[in-house]
């Protein structure tokens, strides 16, 4: 990926050389943005709404769902063919890679003409030697979300949503255990159970890198140490968070395995789709799923995160830049400020797409009415996910090298360790040897 950073720098400064900063009638902007249909409907309302409230002005919506390397392929051809977007979401995990390289505007003057910093969450803001290069889209969490009725039919006890007395992780394998059932009607431990012909999954797990932090950090654990130069992935709690949640499938049987095709049989892989056909009880994810989850119609709830040592929470999402070669600094900049304005683009944050990033949005009970009291965001969401936020941690994507860390060296081992070839013990040692090896912990940016 650096190589192709590097090749398509030249064209992006020389394009940057014309860049214009004068205000003018039929500006046309694009934005680029990625997702699931949804939201790809509701951010095109949100540019809809900002054009129409900019006249003069119009919005050209680029969307790019799939993988992260297909984003940095599609990144690296606009790039190179000088049609980079005005404004769009960035991949967190390699934002500061491309901002060392140039690829981004410096919001700081920007920032601090419209005194906005003071008004956003002290997170919100990507900072690269003492400039802001982006903005968090959103503060996402993590949320445990379930299905009502088969915890009721079950005679599972409905979740915690007071995040500081959530389940213990026994606790939750226990009941993630009574939610799994084969086709006998028989649950892991009960004899004659069949975990090749399950019929309903107690529990289904995210496991990319952003979503094993919560765990981790559980259970007093972490990746990387605070400045970057140490890794720690070896360390025995996250050895250990890493294999509990390994066992959910390897051990207590009561999960999928991660990409696998154990749901091909219910039609569907999609764990949404799969609770609402009443397949799967609890999905442990990201707050953006209630937008689709809202428009699904079956008894949604969700419970505060289980607690191994400690309660934990992430602070998680995609970026926001202005790309530096746009021709309409000026008019991209309002674009990105309207994207990051509850007040202006109400429905992604009502619909369940996103969490606020504005600080009032979290304190002032108005502001938190317009955003929560709504169909798309069950009881108990303020309690589990919003009053969480207090003791939620960024994803460290501000460590040097951080993506190719994950890609190139613990991701591979990882694999490993979902399908059971290796235990976290083996698999982490020897991602975080050769990690040790690499030259590649250089602290921070």
């Amino acid at each position: 990926m650096k190589e192709g950073i590097k090749s398509a720098i030249c064209v992006l400064l020389l394009a940057g050389c014309v860049a214009s900063g004068v205000f003018a009638d039929n500006v046309k902007l694009s934005y680029m943005y990625w997702g699931s249909p949804a939201e790809d409907e509701a951010t095109k309302q949100a540019l809809k709404d900002f054009e129409a409230a900019n006249p003069g002005i119009t919005v050209n919506p680029l969307f790019a769902p799939g993988t992260k390397a297909e984003f940095d392929a599609k990144l690296k051809a606009m790039s190179e063919s000088d049609t980079l977007p005005d404004v769009g979401y960035f991949r967190p995990e390699s934002v500061h890679e491309y901002g060392s390289n140039g690829f981004f505007l410096d919001l700081t003057t920007y920032i601090a003409k419209d005194n906005l910093k003071k008004d956003y969450l002290a997170q919100t803001w990507i900072t690269q030697n003492g400039k802001i290069i982006g903005a968090y889209t959103a503060a996402e969490a993590q949320v445990m979300y379930y299905n009502k009725k088969l915890l009721q039919a079950a005679g599972v006890p409905l979740p915690p949503t007071d995040y500081t007395k959530a389940w213990t992780w026994d606790q939750a394998v226990k009941y993630w255990t009574m939610l799994t059932v084969d086709k006998n009607g028989k649950h892991p431990g009960d004899s004659g159970f069949d975990p090749k012909k399950i019929t309903q999954f107690g529990v289904n797990h995210e496991v990319w890198s952003g979503m094993l932090y919560p765990a981790i950090w559980s259970n007093g654990g972490e990746v990387f140490s605070v400045d970057g130069k140490q890794i720690l992935v070896d360390s025995p709690a996250t050895v250990q968070a890493i294999q509990r949640l390994a066992d959910l499938r390897l051990k207590n049987k009561v999960m999928s395995a991660p990409g696998s095709t154990e749901y091909q049989s219910a039609g569907s892989t999609d764990p949404k789709v799969l609770m609402q056909n009443g397949q799967l009880a609890f999905y442990i994810s990201g707050a953006w799923e209630m937008l689709d989850f809202a428009k699904m119609s079956f008894p949604l709830g969700v419970g505060a995160l289980p607690i191994q040592k400690k309660p934990a929470q992430l602070y998680i999402s995609g970026v926001n830049v202005v790309y530096k070669t746009s021709k309409h600094p000026e008019e991209a900049w309002k674009l990105q400020k309207w994207m990051m304005t509850p007040e202006k683009t109400l429905n992604l944050y009502a619909g369940g797409l996103w969490m606020p990033t504005k600080a009032s949005w979290y304190s002032n009970k108005d502001d938190l009415n317009k955003w929560l009291s709504n169909p798309a965001h069950p009881d108990g969401f303020k309690a589990a996910v919003v009053d969480s936020m207090t003791v939620a941690r960024a994803e460290p994507i501000g460590i040097k090298n951080y993506d190719q860390l994950w890609a190139e060296y613990i991701n591979p081992e990882l694999d490993k360790v979902w399908i059971g070839k290796a235990s976290a013990e083996t698999a982490l040692k020897t991602a975080a040897d050769k990690i040790r090896k690499s030259g590649l912990l250089q602290g921070t940016w």
